[in-house]
């Protein structure tokens, strides 16, 4: 098997289970009204995915494995990718986009979304900075 697909039997049986969640929850979104504006936004991101995204993040990965030693990059793309992906699914709150629904919902505002969202970014930065040192100074890069 691990030939012919190219990881381990555990690994397609997992891609397969999160398949199946996402049907689900497909599934259980249509009924809500919207169907159309969801399979837009579905196909549109998986076009500026592969068309925009995957090349340029490709191309910087690959400039700046280039350009320093083996294994510093690993500790600076961990960070900047939760990073962005906290930035894009946080972007619409910290604009203000829906907040008097939430607030008149919930009794609550939206205030401090981009202080948070910064200081968790410089947190991930630090620490993993911190494991770069200290892992380059006693010689493991794992």
């Amino acid at each position: 098997m691990r030939a012919r697909y190219g990881a381990s039997p555990l690994h397609l049986l997992a891609h397969l289970a999160a398949l199946a969640l996402a049907a689900w929850a497909l599934l259980q979104a249509f009924p809500l009204g919207g169907a159309d504006r969801i399979v837009l936004w579905l196909v549109g991101a998986v076009v500026l995915h592969d068309l925009v995204l995957w090349p340029a993040y490709t191309t910087l990965d690959r400039l700046a494995r280039r350009r320093r030693p083996a294994g510093w990059a690993n500790y600076v793309r961990f960070p900047v990718g939760v990073s962005a992906l906290l930035l894009l699914v946080f972007f619409p709150v910290m604009c203000g986009k829906g907040e008097r629904t939430y607030t008149r919902v919930s009794g609550q505002t939206w205030e401090g979304y981009a202080g948070r969202w910064l200081i968790v970014s410089a947190a991930l930065f630090a620490v993993s900075g911190a494991l770069y040192l200290v892992r380059s100074r006693t010689g493991s890069s794992s």
